[in-house]
């Protein structure tokens, strides 16, 4: 059978719920060419970790870079999912590699420091108490999405790197639209609404450089990185147009994946051990929400579901031979369901072995787990401090799109105590 007609990147219903599909690639089409579409997909665990892990063979920069574009001309509407995460002069984390992607993650991991997040931890979970604390005195309904997990993980990400509010507002957004843009059953990813796109990435580029502007007039001088988050301070060393489009697009690319990968963890979080369930054996629940289970949630729900990567050269993968310029979808949400790997892959349970991959892995391997973890423990924490007990409603929709899924919508009653 032809891959594609097992999984079809390009059907809502399939990435909503991908997961017979992608277990049908791991045992029949581990690594297979989409061939209508031009990409190939990797499925099995040990094969993604392997591509993920290898940089100079499979390269970041090629996949995302100049003009990475999905095209699907089979439906009445013409799709283009515009895949490049890099700007026309300077670069981003997660479009390089080598030296300049060793020289822009520095960057970035200065806002996601230790001592960064001890500052602003307490902000967050204030933050989070207080949108609860506020939830329960409005009523017992509440959608998770849009009165939670949006509220808290858009002011804690701004709170990193000293948002203002009307900046986290225009990124927010900004951040909603181009994860529609990437979902091939949304008006927002046809040919046509390319201008709508692209307005909406010049305003985020716009309050992003006006925000520095006056970060770097309120605090000059200095070295940068020695106090807040140091954007200031990048900002007034760039003396290039590409130095400066970097900082722009560190910033907008930490916000887009702080932002987009909490707001479908809390929401896969609660809908797996929250809402109308017990716990799970050996786990904990409420306050002491453990580590172990935030990592199995992850690793159930995967919410960034694929990333890709351009064959340098040829390859093989598995044992199957990919040729030079091979576009690879590689599927983490696949891979951390591998029943090679996982003992009951759809199923949490504690001390799990090996480390799922949905931090991605080898160079490129998230540098924000940390900053997720706090969130998430404040949040769900938060939660079930006020709850006693919180029950589906319906109407819940999945959201999906070929990189990344979470939920549009999740209603639920909450008996506060």
């Amino acid at each position: 059978m032809p891959a594609i007609e097992i999984f079809d990147p390009m059907r809502p219903d399939v990435l909503k719920d991908p997961y017979p599909a992608y277990r049908a690639l791991r045992r029949h089409r581990p690594v297979a060419e989409l061939e209508p579409l031009g990409i190939w997909v990797v499925s099995r665990y040990a094969d993604a970790q392997r591509v993920l892990g290898d940089p100079e063979g499979f390269s970041a920069a090629l996949a995302f870079g100049k003009d990475a574009t999905l095209l699907d001309d089979r439906g009445p509407v013409r799709r283009q999912l515009n895949l490049k995460f890099a700007g026309d002069a300077g670069g981003v984390v997660s479009s390089s590699d080598g030296e300049v992607h060793a020289r822009l993650r520095r960057t970035v991991a200065r806002l996601l420091s230790k001592p960064r997040l001890d500052v602003v931890e307490p902000a967050i979970g204030a933050h989070a108490h207080g949108v609860i604390a506020a939830l329960a005195a409005r009523g017992e309904h509440v959608d998770i999405v849009g009165d939670l997990a949006k509220p808290v993980a858009a002011q804690s990400i701004g709170a990193l790197m000293e948002l203002p509010d009307n900046v986290v507002r225009v990124l927010a957004g900004w951040a909603d639209l181009t994860a529609r843009a990437l979902d091939p059953g949304d008006e927002l990813s046809s040919v046509a609404a390319g201008p709508r796109v692209m307005r909406s990435n010049l305003a985020s580029f716009r309050a992003v450089t006006a925000f520095l502007n006056a970060a770097a007039r309120a605090a000059p001088g200095g070295p940068s990185g020695t106090a807040g988050s140091g954007l200031a301070g990048s900002w007034r060393e760039a003396d290039t147009p590409a130095a400066r489009e970097e900082v722009i697009l560190a910033v907008l690319q930490l916000f887009q994946a702080g932002y987009e990968t909490i707001v479908s963890a809390v929401c896969h979080l609660m809908a797996a051990f929250v809402i109308d369930r017990p716990r799970p054996p050996g786990f904990p629940s409420g306050p002491d929400l453990s580590g172990a289970l935030i990592e199995e949630g992850l690793r159930l729900a995967s919410p960034v579901r694929a990333t890709l990567r351009t064959a340098v050269g040829p390859r093989t993968v598995g044992d199957v031979q990919v040729p030079a310029g091979a576009r690879l979808m590689v599927l983490i949400g696949s891979a951390n369901r591998d029943e090679r790997v996982f003992e009951e892959p759809g199923t949490a349970l504690a001390g799990r072995r090996p480390a799922h991959l949905a931090f991605g892995a080898g160079p490129h391997r998230c540098l924000g787990r940390m900053l997720a973890h706090t969130e998430l423990r404040y949040i769900v924490g938060a939660l079930a401090t006020a709850g006693a007990q919180v029950s589906s409603v319906a109407g819940a929709r999945v959201s999906a799109n070929i990189l990344k899924a979470g939920y549009e919508y999740l209603p639920v009653r909450v008996a506060w105590r």
